[in-house]
């Protein structure tokens, strides 16, 4: 009698382990879905024609149509995007997809623009946001 309550307890408790762990599991994978809130950057900078600021994820102009932010992610493989003030493009060193001073895709395997960013100009500077 004893040994069939202490089998019934342990079946009972190893179950409960189970079904927590699986509900862990589960709720993780859940919370791994959500989107994340972006992240926003303050910026206090003074834009030039024809001069661009590099930041650690960001490019920021000024252009025809007014100040405009991109993203440094390649959209091939995601390497790191870096200006060539040389040939005043924006070159990916990973495998050399050459985008415009706007972001326009031009060569190389990325086949497509570079992301354009949320920019918003207050009195005090500018608000970027990054997804």
């Amino acid at each position: 009698m004893i040994i069939k309550k202490q089998r019934r307890w342990f079946i009972k408790a190893l179950t409960g382990i189970w079904l927590g762990g699986l509900g862990a599991v589960g709720l993780i994978t859940a919370f791994s879905y959500l989107p994340r809130p972006p992240k926003k950057i303050f910026l206090k900078v003074k834009l030039v024609p024809n001069k661009v600021i590099v930041g650690p994820e960001y490019f920021l102009l000024l252009s025809a149509h007014g100040p405009i932010a991109l993203s440094r992610t390649c959209p091939h493989l995601g390497c790191t995007v870096n200006y060539d003030p040389e040939e005043n493009i924006f070159i990916c060193p990973c495998h050399q997809s050459r985008f415009t001073l706007l972001g326009r895709y031009i060569s190389g395997p990325a086949h497509k623009d570079l992301k354009p960013l949320k920019l918003k100009h207050t009195d005090a500077g500018f608000v970027l946001e990054i997804a």
